[in-house]
């Protein structure tokens, strides 16, 4: 008898849109999505136990992410619950990874595009 298992298998729940930012990846501009990621354990490829949840903000074009905090998943889904405006989502990681002198750039390239 041969039994058939695996783990990895992943499920993407979308509970809401939390405003448009340009992916790094793929650099489309687009709606990111606030999601819940839970993988599984998996039988003759059916998913059975999950075994991780992770949560995230996601590029709906790549599924490219930036991983969030219980708290900080949280705190958005109750903004989006509510009908408030999620401004600061659209720019979250937006500097992750950078040095101070690439941030002060970035800000001064935007700060010129928008006197154009």
């Amino acid at each position: 008898m041969f039994i058939l298992w695996g783990w990895g298998k992943q499920t993407r729940k979308v509970v809401g849109t939390v405003g448009s930012r340009m992916c790094n990846y793929c650099n489309v501009q687009s709606l990111w999505q606030l999601c819940i990621v839970r993988t599984w354990f998996t039988l003759f490829f059916i998913p059975i136990i999950p075994y991780a949840k992770s949560y995230q903000i996601s590029c709906p074009n790549c599924k490219s992410y930036l991983a969030l905090s219980k708290e900080q998943f949280e705190e958005l889904k109750a903004r989006l619950e509510s009908g408030a405006n999620v401004p600061a989502v659209a720019n979250a990681g937006k500097y992750a990874g950078k040095t101070e002198t690439q941030i002060n750039y970035l800000k001064a390239m935007e700060e010129a595009d928008r006197k154009e």
